[in-house]
């Protein structure tokens, strides 16, 4: 399995823990696991191009380039920094609770952007 094809496969696999996980009511989880199945497309789609970071926000910075470029919508940029935001408050916000409905939203952005990526490789 190459980077590529791992990467999908964890996007995935984080988006269905996030469902899993807001149905529980685990929604600071939810919303970790939804950032990550966001991540883990983005280095999907990097991975294709040649194109490595180091940190979190090298990742959002050269997919927000790839979507100046028009190689994505600038929605997806937008979506995936916003979703690293949410992301950030969930994982070390010790007092900010999410609802069902903000965790909710936050998957189906998550869905719709590794759908997205998906497409932008098959069409590389």
């Amino acid at each position: 399995m190459d980077e590529v094809d791992f990467c999908l496969d964890e996007a995935e696999r984080r988006i269905e823990a996030a469902k899993i996980l807001l149905n529980e009511g685990y929604y600071k989880d939810a919303v970790s696991r939804a950032y990550y199945s966001m991540y883990y497309a983005s280095k999907a789609l990097l991975s294709m191009k040649g194109i490595q970071t180091k940190t979190h926000r090298g990742l959002t910075s050269k997919i927000r380039e790839l979507a100046i470029e028009g190689v994505i919508e600038v929605e997806y940029g937008k979506d995936l920094t916003k979703a690293e935001d949410k992301r950030e408050i969930a994982d070390y916000g010790m007092y900010k609770e999410f609802s069902m409905e903000e965790v909710r939203a936050l998957i189906e952005d998550a869905e719709r952007f590794l759908e997205r990526i998906k497409k932008a490789i098959t069409e590389e």
